[in-house]
């Protein structure tokens, strides 16, 4: 029994994968499907139109393997002389092998460690097939024993949704600004001014059994409180597409993560009262 997945060819929303199990019944595989199949097209055509194409295009779809492992987010960029430079380096937090959401990414000095040279490698093989100069690349890699897959490469972009600015919150560094100044981060430096905390990233959405069309307001003093450090709070429209809040915020180990990948937002909703003439 394995899984293969299936995503937008181009878009910034991990939000936007769908799961199919390939069992060994065929019956059993093409009814799955056939379930898999109408649920893309139902978000398809709830999602068209509410982003410009370059951001996220509903028009093709891509059919791959789904990979295990640690999986890793990266932005970096090519100077101009060609060399990789690694700016961020954040990992991905799931509930379960299969889990897809965006909800929570951290870094810490443990979770560099652990992939930012298998990632810069990673880059300079890149250069070998594409002489890259003065380019910006967000790019997820998964990372399983000593093997180290690549997930995606977004090109002219880093973490989307905010999250890119995790590292400004964690080691004081304006990616921006790197990038445009040509700026190359002491790494070891930073490492050892790091504390040993964890800094997290949290994606708050409208819980998809909700309709946007009932929700009224969100309590985001509420949700505020389930975080014991907040280091930012940015409240966002959820009108257009569930994005409620993005929460920048800092732990002492982990265990305050595990906890949140749980947490039930529907609580932090005020639902419109149906009214009946």
């Amino acid at each position: 029994m394995s899984w293969i997945k299936i995503k937008y060819i181009s878009g910034c929303y991990q939000t936007q994968y769908w799961l199919f199990q390939c069992r060994c019944a065929q019956s059993q595989n093409e009814r799955d499907w056939d379930i898999a199949v109408n649920q893309l097209k139902a978000d398809l055509l709830h999602s068209d139109g509410l982003y410009d194409s370059e951001v996220v295009s509903s028009q093709t779809v891509l059919i791959e393997e789904w990979i295990q492992g640690e999986e890793y987010a990266i932005d970096g960029y090519y100077n101009q002389d060609g060399e990789p430079v690694i700016l961020n380096v954040f990992k991905r937090l799931f509930k379960d092998d299969y889990d897809t959401s965006d909800r929570i990414y951290y870094t810490s000095k443990l979770a560099i460690n652990e992939i930012y040279h298998d990632a810069l490698k990673f880059m300079k093989n890149i250069q070998t097939v594409l002489p890259l100069r003065n380019y910006p690349v967000h790019f997820e890699i998964r990372k399983k024993g000593n093997r180290v897959i690549p997930i995606e490469i977004n090109p002219l972009r880093f973490a989307g949704a905010g999250t890119t600015d995790l590292g400004y919150h964690a080691y004081g560094m304006n990616m921006y600004e790197h990038y445009f100044s040509g700026m190359k981060p002491d790494w070891n430096r930073i490492l050892e001014e790091m504390d040993d905390r964890i800094y997290s990233f949290f994606f708050a959405e409208v819980p998809l059994e909700i309709s946007l069309e009932d929700v009224a307001r969100i309590d985001h003093d509420g949700l505020r409180h389930e975080f014991e450090h907040v280091l930012e709070y940015r409240q966002l429209p959820f009108q257009n597409d569930r994005s409620m809040a993005i929460i920048f915020y800092r732990s002492e180990d982990l265990n305050e993560n595990l906890q949140l990948l749980h947490l039930d937002l529907i609580p932090y909703l005020t639902i419109k009262h149906l009214v009946f003439n």
